[in-house]
C-alpha cells in the first residue's frame, strides 16, 4: 500500500474527473449556483437556515456586508487551524508545533480580521489571546494531539450528491486517519462546557453526513469505520474530551430530509425573519427591523 494521504487524494480526484465539469442548466446545482453563486450546499449554509432564514439571505442571497465578526466565531476558526498544524506536522514527519509557536498562530489568526471584531460579554482582545494559550497547552498535553493511527488528511474537502433534488453537499473534514480497523474520521469543537450525550448526538447527523459522503466519494479505497467529535473547553482549565459517534443510516436519511426541506425554502424565496438569542451576534442584525436582543440572552444557546 502506498503513503495513506496519497492513496486517498488520488481516490478523490478520480472521483472529481468523473463528475461533470458543469452543471446542466436544469440541475439543482445550477440552481443553487444562480441564487447563491456556489453550485452546491454546505453544512454552515444549511444550519444558517435553520438558524434564521433571513439571515441566510443576507449573507448567501444578498451578499451583504456584514457589520462586524463575532469573536465566537474568529475563535473558533483560529482554533480549528491550531489543532491542523499539530496533525498536519505529524503527516509530514515534522516536529510538533510548541505550545508557544501554536499560541502565536491563534493570536495572528484573531488579529487578521478585516471586519471589526463584536466580543462577548466580559471578553476583549486580551482574555482571548490567553484563552487560546491555556487551550493549547491543553490540547498539546492530551493524547488527542498524536492519536494512534497514521493521518490520512487534515482540513480536507468531501463533496457528493444524496438526494439528485437537492445540490451537492460539501463539508470541510477536520481529520481523518488510518487505524487497524479503517478510517476514523474526527470533528473539533471548542465549547464553553462540557458535552453530555445528548449535545453529541444532536451534533451527530453532520458528523454522519461527512461518513456518507466520504464513503462515497472514495469508492472502495476505504470506508469510515469510526466517528468521533473531539471537545476543547472555553475554561479557565480547559478540558479535552472525545465523544465517539456511532452510525445510524435513519440519522443520516432524517438529515438529508432536513436538508431537502432547506433547500426547498432557499429556491423558493422563503426567508422569514426568527428573532431570537442569535440576533445578539447577528452581524446583520442593523439591516434587520425584527432583530431583538432579549434580556437575559446569551451570545450562544
Amino acid at each position: 500500500m502506498g503513503v495513506p494521504g496519497k492513496d486517498m487524494a488520488d481516490a478523490k480526484v478520480k472521483a472529481w474527473e468523473s463528475a461533470p465539469p458543469s452543471p446542466s442548466p436544469s440541475t439543482p446545482s445550477a440552481e443553487a449556483l444562480s441564487i447563491t453563486g456556489r453550485p452546491h450546499l454546505s453544512w454552515t449554509q444549511v444550519s444558517s437556515y435553520q438558524q434564521c432564514p433571513r439571515a441566510f439571505a443576507f449573507k448567501y442571497v444578498e451578499r451583504a456586508e456584514a457589520d462586524f465578526i463575532p469573536s465566537s466565531l474568529l475563535f473558533g476558526s483560529a482554533m480549528h487551524e491550531a489543532f491542523a498544524k499539530v496533525h498536519e506536522c505529524d503527516m509530514e514527519g515534522l516536529p510538533c508545533p510548541s505550545s508557544a509557536e501554536l499560541a502565536g498562530k491563534v493570536s495572528n489568526l484573531l488579529n487578521s480580521s478585516l471586519l471589526p471584531v463584536k466580543y462577548s460579554k466580559g471578553e476583549s482582545s486580551e482574555t482571548l489571546h490567553a484563552l487560546g494559550q491555556r487551550m493549547v497547552d491543553a490540547f498539546l498535553a492530551s493524547p488527542e494531539a498524536r492519536p494512534e493511527g497514521q493521518v490520512v488528511c487534515v482540513e480536507d474537502r468531501t463533496s457528493g450528491v444524496i438526494d439528485p433534488q437537492i445540490p451537492p453537499i460539501e463539508g470541510k473534514v477536520d481529520f481523518v486517519r488510518l487505524t487497524k480497523d479503517g478510517l476514523v474520521l474526527r470533528d473539533y469543537k471548542t465549547s464553553r462546557s462540557r458535552w453530555n450525550p445528548d449535545k453529541v448526538e444532536e451534533s451527530a447527523p453532520q458528523l454522519r453526513l461527512y461518513a456518507t459522503l466520504l464513503d462515497r466519494e472514495l469508492d472502495g479505497w476505504r470506508r469510515i469505520t469510526a466517528m468521533e467529535f473531539v471537545t476543547v473547553t472555553k475554561a479557565v482549565k480547559p478540558v479535552v474530551t472525545t465523544h465517539a459517534v456511532a452510525m445510524r443510516q435513519e440519522s443520516v436519511q432524517a438529515c438529508i430530509d432536513q436538508i431537502g426541506q432547506v433547500w426547498d425554502g432557499i429556491r423558493k424565496g422563503v426567508f422569514p425573519t426568527r428573532p431570537g438569542w442569535p440576533c445578539r451576534t447577528c452581524p446583520y442584525a442593523s439591516r434587520c427591523p425584527a432583530a431583538i436582543n432579549p434580556a437575559g440572552a446569551t451570545d450562544e444557546p
